[in-house]
Parts: structure tokens; sequence; C-alpha cells
């Protein structure tokens, strides 16, 4: 039945089927596979088209171990802003940018000062506010001299930058004329009698004084009043501007001088005659008034008005009812 069927068959065949059917070797396989083995079939190969991804994307090196780190040090930044210590860094080594700036060389280091005659170079550079924790990078000049200028003795200042790590300041300080002392405290003040700045140190010592409300307008003329009599201008200590009408000077050895309203240098000039001719600073007195056109008042120590009394009471005769 196979033998007949065979031939049938062929003819009656369908067209797909035939046309579709295993191709057959074209020689025997030398392994003996025989005539209607088959090829064995190959894996295509994928050909990689450019811009599409053909795998895993493959990650860099140390990726991980990077972001290990940067997870430590915002953890350890975190610890840090919560625990105040970025605070503290802060307020020992100034803003982050300045830490950085002098980390570069572009520190403060040397601070040049010109115009000083009172003013100690340490003086301006604590009012500029230089202080090692900024940087010249950074530094304001125009905010520098503001900083300047807020001290009283500085009447105007410049500031320039001198790089790599340099600053020049130049002042110009207000010339204290002299002393003023009210209620206790002791100022310095201009030639017009404008307070500069309280006295602080020894520095301003030499400076006429005048005591009293309203003696630092009558500065100028209490100085220039002094000048009128060289030889008593070291002894004058201080000038007391009493009710705002006269002067009554204060002497070093403690000797008071009353002057008179009208025609105070007239007055001066008679006490220096008195002072030369009779020697008066080594008599125990302790007032001079000269405030009475036509007469003279001393006021003698407790001790020598005693002593005086006493002597007085020897040279008199001795009064009815009282002891020879």
């Amino acid at each position: 039945m196979s033998a007949i069927a065979s031939p049938l068959a062929s003819p009656l065949a369908s067209p797909l089927a035939t046309a579709y059917a295993a191709p057959r070797a074209p020689f025997a396989g030398a392994s003996g596979s025989g005539l209607g083995a088959r090829q064995k079939a190959r894996p295509a190969q994928r050909r990689a088209v450019p811009g599409v991804a053909t795998g895993a994307m493959r990650v860099p090196r140390f990726t991980g171990s990077l972001l290990l780190a940067a997870l430590f040090l915002g953890v350890g930044a975190f610890g840090v802003l919560r625990g105040g210590e970025f605070d503290a860094f802060v307020a020992a080594n100034g803003p982050l940018r300045e830490v950085l700036a002098r980390a570069v060389g572009l520190g403060i280091t040397t601070v040049e000062v010109n115009g000083l005659q009172r003013l100690s170079k340490e003086e301006v550079v604590t009012a500029a506010g230089i202080d090692g924790r900024g940087s010249l990078l950074f530094a304001d000049v125009e905010a520098l001299r503001q900083k300047l200028k807020t001290n009283p003795m500085i009447a105007e200042a410049s500031v320039r930058k001198l790089y790599p790590h340099a600053v020049a300041i130049a002042v110009t300080e207000r010339q204290p004329f002299a002393l003023w002392q009210k209620d206790g405290e002791v100022s310095l003040v201009a030639a017009d009698g404008t307070p500069i700045d309280q006295l602080r140190d020894q520095r301003y010592v030499d400076l006429p004084l005048v005591v009293g409300e309203g003696a630092n307008e009558k500065a100028k003329d209490f100085a220039a009043l002094i000048e009128t009599q060289p030889s008593l201008k070291p002894l004058v200590r201080a000038g007391n501007w009493i009710g705002q009408r006269h002067w009554e000077l204060q002497l070093r050895n403690g000797l008071t001088v009353k002057l008179p309203e009208a025609d105070p240098a007239a007055a001066l000039a008679r006490f220096a005659g008195l002072m030369r001719d009779y020697k008066l600073a080594e008599k125990a007195i302790i007032l001079v008034d000269l405030r009475l056109p036509d007469r003279i008042v001393f006021r003698m120590t407790q001790e020598a008005a005693d002593q005086r009394a006493d002597e007085m009471k020897k040279r008199l005769p001795p009064s009815k009812g009282e002891p020879g």
C-alpha cells in the first residue's frame, strides 16, 4: 500500500508544501548522516544599532564608595549644624568664604596706617574691625572707612587694598583742644567746645582743663587768658567757670585765685606781680580774691590762721578782766 501511495501522492502534493520543504544536502555527509540529513541551524548574531541600548548600563568604578562618602559627609554636616559647632567655627574663623580666601593666600596680614598724631596703629586697626578673620578678597573698603569714622577721634579716613594681603589706611584726626570736666566725667573737646570723646588714658593730660557747666564753650577763651602770663601757665591746674560768669583758677599747689568778670586779664597780671614780689607760693595761703578792684582778699589755712591769732594775742596788751 505504501508503494502504490507514493507515486500517486507526488503529483497531488500541495505546491506550498513542496516550496517550503526542507532542502536536501547537496552531498552526503562524510559522517554517514544520509541523504536526508539537514544542516544544523546556527544562532543568528545580533548587530548593535547606533543609539539603541543593547544591554545593561555600565556603572563607573568607585560610584558606591563615593555615594557612601557623600552620605557620611551629609550626616556629619547635619550633625555639626544641629550641634552648634558650625556657628562656633564661624565665630572663631569668620564666614566660610573668608576662610577659603585666606587658604589661597588672600588674607590680610599687613596693615599700613598713615596720618597718626595721638592715636596708635592698634586703635585704628581695631576701629576698622580688622581682626584676622576676614580676607582681602571680600574686604569692603567703604564699610571699613565708615567703621573708622565711628571713632570720634577720626575726622576722615581712606582705605585701599594692596593685593595679595595688605590694606593701606590714611586717617585725619580731630584735634582735641582742651579737657572738660562735668559731673565727675572728663571729656576731650575741640576748639569750638564740641565734645569729641571721653578721656581714656594719659595722652591728653597736658591739655588745658576747664570745669563746670558751659566751660567747654569757653575753653578757647580760658587758654588765651592763661597764655597772657607765661610764668603762671605751668602753675595752673584748672579753670572753674563759676556761674557761667567768671573764672576761678586752681593752682597745682592748692591755691585758689578768683578773677573778676570784667577784665580778667588785668587781674591775672596783678596776681602774677604778687607771686613774683611776695612769694605767695611759699605762704600758707589758700585763697586770693581779686574780684574787687580796690582791694585783695587773702585767706590763710586754718593752721596758719590759728598761729597768727596766737601771735597777735601776744603782741596786744591784755584787756581789762583778763590775766596779764
